[in-house]
């Protein structure tokens, strides 16, 4: 089942490593690499083929990142909602990986083509400030959205926790609003082929007032059916024909495991998967990166190699303090490896070669972190 990689959490501001390498990150560059010296183990070192990367799972998402491009991050509606949510979230709804709202999704709400989550909140630890759930999917036809709207509200009612009262969003008569048992707004509410879900939680105000909470359900659903006015859905036909790579970099990228997708995009869809967009906005902006892959690595394409250095800081940057850090791979010296001794699989490495800026996580052995981050630098040797 196609799946999408992490980020870590926060400590420095990106001011501090924008005016220097912050955060003990090593500006060794392209220059300080000894490639004789690599030990890619049995990992692949040159580029995959155009076919190679055309793997079902990729070409199944393709429409969920053109469809991300019209929804907006939580910050964007309450610019206090600046943390993002990376864990727990599957962002990405496709044929091949269907949301799991019921138990057998595609029966009951016939018509799904294709969607997408995001979240945002006050704080980092949810339960102790607002948070905002958004969720977009678009089906065949309008009357299929209605009908999701209909039958995933009143199955809320037989959830194990139903809901304690309805309530009226304002602007949206048609929409379906509950009131949780902890005071939360859930709202489900459908406009033409789409039906967006929201959940409000309560925050920390005492009392609750689901006033409140309504007026902001409102204000997210104007912000996101706005924006879907813009969206120009894929048709049936043409949905195999769209690409998967943009500038060859997912064939320069570290092949990822077998059944699982790889994800060429827009640092505007990179931001919905960052657990502070807002501090990482800037660093893309200051860095001009315009292009980022996620797959088994993440590759961030910087204006120049500079710009790279800078971003690459910036990852480090996002590190929890109880990382320490560990022996860089043989022949890189620049590269800033790290591991926090309380958590398995941990490791993780973040090197620039070129104008790329590079993170290599999810390794449980220091030698599976080395080989591949050595064979992810030399797939990007001959990038431009």
């Amino acid at each position: 089942m196609p799946t999408s990689k992490r980020l870590s959490n926060a400590v420095c501001t990106v001011a501090a490593i924008i005016v220097a390498a912050g955060c003990g990150h090593d500006t060794g560059n392209r220059a300080a690499v000894d490639t004789s010296a690599l030990q890619p183990g049995n990992y692949r070192t040159l580029p995959r083929t155009a076919a190679e990367v055309r793997t079902p799972e990729n070409v199944d998402i393709q429409e969920a990142l053109r469809l991300a491009e019209f929804v907006p991050l939580i910050m964007d509606t309450d610019p206090r909602l600046v943390f993002g949510r990376v864990r727990y979230q599957r962002k990405m709804y496709t044929q091949l990986d269907p949301p799991e709202l019921t138990d057998n999704f595609s029966a009951e709400v016939p018509g799904f083509r294709v969607g997408w989550e995001t979240a945002g909140q006050r704080r980092a630890e949810q339960t102790l400030g607002r948070t905002v759930e958004l969720t977009v999917l678009r089906f065949a036809e309008p009357a299929q959205a209605a009908h999701a709207a209909k039958y995933l509200s009143d199955r809320a009612w037989t959830d194990r926790y139903p809901p304690v009262a309805t309530i009226a969003i304002p602007g949206y008569a048609e929409a379906f609003g509950q009131v949780g048992q902890h005071n939360s707004v859930s709202t489900w509410a459908a406009h033409g082929q789409y039906l967006v879900k929201t959940f409000i939680g309560p925050g920390v105000d005492i009392p609750p007032d689901h006033a409140v909470l309504a007026e902001l359900t409102r204000a997210v659903l104007d912000r996101q059916f706005e924006r879907l006015r813009e969206y120009r859905p894929t048709s049936p036909e043409k949905l195999p024909e769209l690409p998967v790579d943009t500038d060859d970099i997912l064939r320069h990228a570290l092949p990822a495991e077998e059944g699982e997708s790889e994800a060429v995009m827009s640092p505007a869809v990179a931001l919905h998967f960052s657990e502070r967009p807002d501090l990482t906005e800037r660093a893309i902006e200051d860095a001009q990166v315009d292009l980022v892959m996620r797959g088994e690595t993440e590759i961030y394409r910087a204006s120049d190699a500079a710009a790279a250095e800078r971003f690459a800081a910036y990852l480090d940057s996002r590190l929890d303090p109880a990382y320490e850090v560990i022996d860089a791979p043989p022949g890189m010296p620049g590269a800033h490896c790290t591991e926090n001794p309380e958590e398995t699989g941990s490791l993780r490495c973040v090197f620039t070669n070129g104008r790329y800026a590079v993170l290599v996580d999810g390794a449980d052995q220091i030698q599976e972190l080395h080989q591949k981050t050595a064979a992810q630098y030399l797939l990007l040797n001959n990038l431009t």
